[in-house]
């Protein structure tokens, strides 16, 4: 199960609910601390996209479909002769319709709704947006599990005597990033939980969902430079992908070079694979991918302490989340 059955689980829930349905798409939860946490929920675990990151995760998520189709396969990919990043730049998105925009959804969608670009104008389009608090505030909470979900909470029980169908942003990712899973993680979780059940026993149907999970790393300098030193010796165009799964634009008749150096600079820190081998849509995924096998992994940002891309259960495996309404 993948998280491109999303859009026809909600209808579902949409045709049978009473006061009308709730989903909360909380970025960066694995499916363990979900169940460690969303205690009075009936929790399923669907598999993200490859690689299980943001940009590519909630577009399926929203319209049902896979990279190969909405093209948007990580982070950072090719558009054209240069690179793009997809959150915040300008690439062509096929106009796909949305599970929200289909039934007019109420959308809370805090930091995407301040993006400017094409990738979330497709998330929301033709949807009711709530504008999103000042930024400042939304960094501030973001920095604080706990008064996230609160604010989140406020916001959402101002929407719901407007609305039969709302979806908000959970911006727990840029926390665990810095500081993994910790105690206030699991305790804004744990408070969703009692207010979805409180919604729930208001009449609403409750659903929440993940986009990736993540796991902790340890990137190792030398790797950090010897993957720069790749890219600036062999490529046409810097390195594409999403934290723990890489990509590379080598030059012309150098592919096969770059895939063996590549394979041998990583050793066992990494699996290294071609782009159609994993599903990947090109020409914007690179056709040489490198797959985290080990924490030492070189990252794009070696600064984070937890990250996702990556290929293991803990990245994969995201959580499907149900509180069904008191009837």
């Amino acid at each position: 199960m993948s998280l491109a059955e999303i859009p026809s689980r909600l209808e579902h829930a949409l045709g049978k609910a009473h006061s009308g349905v709730i989903v909360l798409a909380v970025d960066g939860l694995s499916s363990d601390v979900a169940k460690q946490s969303w205690l009075s929920a009936s929790i399923a675990t669907l598999s993200s996209t490859v690689p299980p990151t943001s940009a590519s995760a909630l577009l399926t998520a929203l319209t049902g479909v896979p990279a190969d189709v909405h093209r948007v396969p990580g982070s950072v990919y090719r558009n054209g002769s240069g690179l793009v990043h997809a959150m915040n730049g300008m690439p062509a998105i096929p106009a796909l319709p949305t599970v929200l925009e289909r039934h007019g959804a109420t959308v809370l969608a805090r930091e995407l709704d301040l993006l400017e670009g094409t990738w979330a104008q497709a998330l929301l389009r033709g949807c009711t947006r709530i504008p999103a608090p000042a930024r400042h505030k939304l960094v501030a909470q973001s920095e604080d599990p706990p008064l996230l979900v609160a604010n989140v909470v406020a916001d959402l029980d101002k929407a719901l005597k407007d609305a039969r169908f709302l979806w908000t942003y959970v911006n727990i990712d840029d926390h665990v990033h810095r500081h993994g899973y910790d105690e206030s993680v699991h305790e804004a979780m744990l408070r969703l939980d009692a207010h979805a059940s409180r919604w729930a026993a208001q009449g609403w149907t409750v659903v929440a969902h993940s986009d990736h999970g993540m796991v902790p790393v340890d990137p190792d300098p030398e790797l950090v430079e010897a993957w720069d030193a790749i890219v600036r010796e062999e490529c046409v165009i810097p390195s594409g992908g999403a934290g723990r799964m890489r990509w590379l634009y080598p030059k012309a008749d150098r592919l096969e070079v770059v895939f063996d150096r590549v394979a041998t600079t990583l050793g066992d820190t990494a699996t290294i694979h071609h782009a159609t081998d994993l599903g990947l849509p090109q020409p914007e995924a690179g056709p040489v991918v490198a797959v985290a096998a080990s924490p030492r992994f070189p990252l794009p940002d070696p600064s984070v302490r937890y990250e996702h891309g990556g290929l293991s259960r803990d990245e994969i495996d995201v959580p499907f989340a149900v509180w069904q309404a008191v009837q």
